[in-house]
């Protein structure tokens, strides 16, 4: 009995090291586009609605530590379970130094960010920060963070963050009508905004935080409270699959195609959220019948009693969504039904057994 429990507590503990726990909102999609085409979607991992108006949205302008440049939002509404909320830039008419950001992307908000200075007025070298308060903004938790706090110099003139952490990049550029080769560099992941040689752009297309749509990775379920260093774009992001402008050149910037919709895959042994990728019934078991009905492919289905015990495994090789399983023979009690899709994708459901 002894080993039957230990086994299990491996078990459990390498399912529980690989997964989150959500437990509130973090940002989902960073749209950073031309002009002032901006947003953030913030979604919600929880089986609760949520009051917003406990939440900011905060932006770290130009390396600060404070957000006293950068502006900071309120949020309003609620944001149902599984669902998203987006936050756009409001400015409703141009300037000459700052043109009106697009009607097209304001019509998919949940709210319109208010005059500058305000978060939405980020441009790629801002750290953007989800904020907790429960006294009217008088003092703030961290729910989560795109970017690095307080690095000042360090990225106040530069592009923005990469994907690398160290590199020298050559490449052409046009100066003063002359195709010129030139050097730009990428220092502990930021992008120099200057080429080595002072005369031209750095490399600004390695910075995913500028000209980009980023959606956080479907497997984050909780967001950053503590400031990274460095900030790492790919560990938590993906850029959104550029697209071919009618000049026949790839482009990244206004993006905008999923907005409005987050894919979160929750893993553990939590409930499975309606609308996830698996859906168990019944539960509780009251008859000898379980039904799997799944989005993805189901490799292999999986039963463990409390104490570790495995009661049932079967795997399957046609791909079905949908899998019945009947004379399981179950007594009552707690058991854990672990699924493993055809793409390695696995979580755990607790069911009840009548």
């Amino acid at each position: 009995m002894k080993n039957l429990l230990l086994l299990f507590s491996v078990f459990l503990t390498a399912l529980l090291a690989s997964a989150q726990t959500p437990n509130d909102l973090f940002f989902s999609e960073y749209v950073e586009g031309s002009g002032n085409n901006k947003a953030v979607e913030i979604y919600n991992p929880t089986n609760q609605a949520i009051d917003l108006n406990n939440y900011w949205v905060a932006r770290y302008s130009n390396g600060s530590s404070v957000y006293t440049e950068g502006g900071i939002t309120r949020l309003t509404g609620t944001i149902q379970p599984y669902k998203t909320f987006v936050l756009v830039n409001g400015q409703i008419t141009s300037t000459a130094s700052s043109p009106a950001c697009s009607p097209v992307l304001q019509a998919m908000a949940n709210q319109l960010d208010h005059d500058y200075p305000a978060p939405t007025y980020m441009n790629g070298n801002d750290a953007i920060a989800l904020l907790k308060s429960i006294d009217g903004g008088s003092t703030f938790t961290p729910v989560d963070l795109i970017g690095q706090l307080g690095l000042g110099s360090a990225i106040s003139a530069e592009t923005g963050w990469s994907y690398v952490k160290d590199t020298t990049v050559s490449y052409n550029a046009t100066i003063n009508n002359v195709l010129t080769p030139v050097t730009g560099k990428v220092i502990n992941y930021i992008v120099q905004a200057k080429s080595v040689g002072g005369a031209a752009f750095g490399p600004f297309w390695m910075s995913w935080t500028s000209d980009h749509s980023l959606i956080r990775k479907p497997n984050v379920v909780q967001g950053v409270i503590a400031n990274p260093s460095p900030f790492i774009v790919t560990q938590q992001w993906d850029t959104v699959p550029a697209i071919i402008d009618t000049a026949g050149h790839l482009v990244y910037k206004d993006i905008w195609s999923n907005l409005g919709k987050h894919e979160c895959r929750v893993t553990g042994i939590n409930e499975i959220p309606a609308g996830s990728w698996l859906t168990i019934y019944p539960n509780p078991v009251i008859s000898d019948r379980l039904s799997i009905s799944s989005k993805l492919a189901i490799k292999e289905v999986e039963i463990f009693s409390v104490i570790g015990q495995t009661v049932f495994k079967q795997s399957y090789t046609k791909g079905q969504q949908q899998v019945e399983l009947t004379s399981l023979g179950l007594v009552k009690g707690v058991y854990l039904v672990k699924i493993t899709s055809s793409t390695k994708i696995s979580t755990v459901q607790k069911i009840l057994v009548k």
